[in-house]
């Protein structure tokens, strides 16, 4: 069998390649802007046993032409217009998150894939459940555009499977950190707090009042290949939980690696919900393995090696 990842070359998608290689799988990478960034980060050596693809998934038939060529059997949706661009340009976020997903539906509807799992968003539930765990099954809540064609995407989904027997199953992730991770506003707070002070650098922390529930880029990657692989499933999305702590324990911790660390955390919050994934790891298996404190040694550890320092922890 042969999978096929859209975004396959960046953050998320990274690691979902990897854990399909790493069961075994052929894996073709479909991205708008190939690149190895974070790719080769992420699978290292094995990098060069994927097959990338250039093109836009918001173009049925070079999708089509994809699937045929490489017959494909199983796609790991993971390619969207991200929260800034959305926010920034929404026409355009209802072509690609919009129309461009219900493309790919028609794709997998057409050529009798056998399973196609895409990203939703935690975002779907909104922002304001605080440290109550949000069930699988909590009401939409969406505060902007990003969240909110999510939405329509989970509903999509359901309809394909509902009228057309297509096998959809979202995903909808938490905090996902991890070597490869961009430069948004998580991957901005992730610097802060394990990459400057690894190099011993101040560090202004931010969202010193939340408590995200921290999702490692390895932990959604397997929670993806087992929804994949997975018997045919009673739900049509599933929380994809990670560590739920809050940041004054992961700033603690950082200071427990580096006592010098020179640490200031500020007040606010992003407004990240700790997810329920009792669904989750009945339907497909799927529970947390990454702890925040492994998470953060891991990212310090990481970019103390590239400069030469002596790892800690």
């Amino acid at each position: 069998m042969t999978y096929l990842v859209t975004g396959g070359t960046g953050f998320i998608g990274s690691w979902v390649v990897k854990s399909l290689l790493e069961r075994g799988h052929k894996v073709v990478a479909f991205d708008l802007v190939p690149g190895r960034h974070a790719l080769d980060p992420v699978v290292g050596e094995r990098a060069d046993e994927v097959t990338i693809v250039q093109g836009d998934f918001t173009q049925m038939h070079r999708v089509l032409e994809t699937v045929r060529e490489h017959k494909i059997t199983h796609i790991a949706h993971i390619a969207a217009a991200g929260l800034n661009l959305c926010n920034a340009n929404p026409a355009h976020a209802v072509h690609v998150n919009g129309v461009g997903f219900a493309s790919m539906l028609e794709v997998c509807r057409t050529m009798d894939i056998e399973r196609m799992v895409w990203a939703s968003s935690a975002g779907v539930f909104g922002g304001s459940w605080g440290s109550k765990a949000v069930p699988n099954d909590a009401p939409f809540q969406p505060r902007n555009v990003y969240a909110g064609l999510k939405v329509l995407g989970e509903t999509l989904a359901a309809q394909y499977h509902a009228t057309y027997g297509t096998d959809v199953i979202g995903l909808r992730y938490t905090f996902v950190n991890g070597h490869g991770m961009p430069n948004h506003q998580g991957g901005q707070m992730i610097r802060e707090l394990c990459e400057k002070t690894a190099l011993g650098q101040p560090a202004q922390v931010p969202w010193g009042e939340d408590s995200p529930d921290w999702l490692w880029g390895g932990d959604a990657g397997e929670a993806t290949a087992l929804a994949l692989e997975a018997a045919p499933t009673k739900s049509r999305a599933f929380n994809v939980p990670g560590d739920h702590a809050p940041m004054t324990r992961a700033v603690e911790y950082v200071k427990s690696l580096l006592p010098d660390a020179d640490i200031t955390l500020k007040a606010g919050k992003m407004g990240f919900n700790r997810f329920d994934g009792s669904v989750t790891e009945k339907e497909i298996g799927y529970k947390p393995k990454w702890t925040m404190e492994m998470q953060l040694r891991e990212r310090i550890n990481r970019v103390r090696q590239e400069h030469g320092l002596p790892l800690v922890g």
